[in-house]
């Protein structure tokens, strides 16, 4: 009697229901508490405006066409950047593998065989000939049916590694952008100080000359002009000091870029002022700060990864159910292969169980609690840090603009003071090297405040860093995805809509 089809169907509409929709051992992933102040600690607010939201393309508040240049090209180019993105491909394709389980694998089989076989002995059942062949081919398939969701836990685990390793990359991303614009800001200094101390060398250079003319006359001590000499010599010196620093952030640059060094000084140019901040930068409360920083987003992907994982575990202390089966043809010629008549199939599950493995699953799951626990303190710790980093940053940019105010009116009483004592020597009450010291106090007090005026411009960024940045060329827009020059940038993009449960 031939078996009825209707009880396999429905046993298979059961397990396929078991398997997509069924239970699943192991904790279920809930996002810990984001305990957060509500308002930043830093009580200076020089150039600071609390609880608003940053800019989001940070850099372009700057004004500097060559920085956006700078900018754009390195998160196009820079070599780290780009192995960071091969990193996020890996795990995306990580996370196919394990979806994939959740779906039956299909694979076709075939065989031709020719034989010689004694009484009895058949390949092809219920007929018999002593020699003959045999021939088959059909289609076979196998299917883990989930019911404790040990496959769909998987997935889980892969699927926040993969959310995980675009958080890192997007991480990655800031670093870069600040980096670029930290070098940049201090090759434009160190620039300024090169021309700054070539004004002092002419300046010593004319007091020396002074000085020599007025002893060789018996007007002036011998160890004026020796003090002198050594003033031009220390100005001399520290001109190959900050031109050999200026070359090494001009190297840095081009590393950022993905170039050889050397490549990008033609863009840059050895002139330029620094680049200058915005008068104020906003900083959003705290929560939210530290909510968009992708360092925190990833540490929590790894938990919500780990506490899956442990999911996986848990799910080896129960037994593992498979459906096989397979539908195709069996016959002794090749021209009666493909007929209704010689049709064969099978189906039928099994299943295994470990059941005395002597203590393995259970310190597998303890070894997985673990792993959690360090997941968890990881993520409480890199909160903390990104509240220590987001403070430094505020306090540093504050005390560097209210220190960079006090310069620049010292820098403006220095020219005051140099403008009299030119007054004074063109009316015969002074003589020309007072007039050269009230220079060199000048060049002094302007190199003072092109230092600060970097320190500024160096602690705006470390805000923007430190706050999360920004990811627009790589993030979808309201109107739609955002141009993207890779398929690895495109799954950033594919991946940014989904989250963690």
């Amino acid at each position: 009697m031939r078996r009825p089809l209707h009880p396999i169907l429905l046993t298979l509409s059961t397990l396929l229901a078991v398997s997509l929709h069924g239970c699943m051992v192991g904790p279920d992933y809930t996002k810990p508490d984001l305990v957060t102040n509500d308002s930043w600690h830093s009580s200076l607010v020089a150039g600071l405006e609390k609880d608003k939201d940053g800019p989001g393309l940070w850099w372009k508040e700057f004004n500097d066409p060559i920085l956006d240049t700078l900018i754009e090209r390195a998160q196009t180019n820079n070599l780290d950047l780009r192995t960071m993105m091969t990193r996020v491909e890996f795990a995306r394709a990580e996370y196919g593998i394990e979806e994939s389980f959740l779906l039956p694998s299909v694979g076709a089989n075939g065989y031709a065989v020719w034989y010689r076989a004694d009484q009895g002995i058949s390949p092809v059942p219920g007929v018999f000939n002593p020699t003959g062949d045999a021939y088959e081919l059909d289609l076979a398939f196998s299917w883990e049916i989930d019911v404790w969701g040990r496959v769909r836990r998987q997935a889980q685990a892969a699927q926040q590694n993969f959310y995980a390793q675009i958080e890192n990359w997007r991480d990655f991303l800031i670093t870069v952008r600040a980096g670029v614009a930290d070098s940049y800001i201090s090759y434009r200094t160190y620039r300024r100080t090169v021309e700054l101390h070539e004004l002092a060398v002419a300046a010593a250079e004319l007091g020396l000359d002074l000085s020599t003319q007025a002893y060789e006359n018996g007007a002036l001590d011998l160890r004026v002009v020796l003090d002198n000499s050594s003033t031009l010599n220390t100005l001399q010196a520290a001109v190959y000091e900050w031109e050999a620093r200026a070359q090494n952030e001009l190297n840095q640059i081009s590393v950022l870029l993905g170039e050889t060094p050397g490549q990008i000084a033609e863009l840059i140019g050895p002139g330029g002022k620094i680049p200058i901040p915005p008068s104020t930068i906003g900083v959003a409360v705290p929560a939210e700060v530290i909510r968009q920083r992708p360092d925190v987003r990833a540490a929590e992907r790894m938990l919500a990864s780990a506490v899956a994982t442990l999911g996986v575990a848990e799910a080896e202390l129960l037994p593992t159910f498979t459906l096989t089966g397979s539908l195709g043809y069996q016959s002794d010629g090749t021209t009666s292969l493909l007929t209704w008549a010689n049709r064969a199939w099978n189906i039928g599950p099994s299943f295994s169980w470990s059941l005395l493995n002597w203590g393995r699953v259970q310190n597998q799951i303890s070894a997985q609690k673990a792993v959690v626990q360090t997941e968890l303190l990881g993520y409480e710790s890199t909160v903390l840090k990104a509240y220590q980093e987001v403070e430094n940053a505020l306090v540093n940019f504050a005390s560097s603009e209210l220190s960079r105010r006090n310069i620049q009116r010292a820098r403006d009483d220095s020219l005051e003071s140099l403008m009299l004592s030119s007054s004074a020597y063109e009316s015969g009450v002074e003589d020309v090297q007072s007039v050269i010291a009230s220079e060199l106090q000048f060049i002094q007090m302007e190199f003072e405040l092109i230092e600060q005026e970097s320190a500024v411009a160096m602690g705006a960024v470390s805000i923007y860093k430190s706050t999360g940045g920004d990811w627009s060329p790589v993030m979808p827009s309201a109107d739609g995805p955002v141009p993207i020059k890779s398929k690895a940038s495109q799954s950033v993009v594919d991946a940014n809509s989904g989250g963690t449960s």
